[in-house]
């Protein structure tokens, strides 16, 4: 499920990585089109309507994080 927190996937790679315990400083992270990966630069779910149809507040991994 998507949150409201728009993050980039070598963010979210670290923030995952930091969860786990792993220092995210020494991660290398790059872009799309320096590793030659012909992918859209920027994806987002949009969790509008699960908002609405669900009772539980949707928080986003930033949120997730600080716990």
């Amino acid at each position: 499920m998507a949150g409201p927190d728009a993050v980039s996937r070598a963010e979210l790679g670290l923030l995952v990585a930091a969860h786990a315990g792993i220092d995210p400083a020494g991660m290398k992270t790059t872009t799309g089109s320096a590793a030659g990966v012909l992918r859209p630069a920027e994806v987002r779910l949009d969790s509008a309507r699960a908002a609405g149809l669900l009772d539980t507040r949707l928080r986003g991994v930033r949120e997730l994080r600080t716990r």
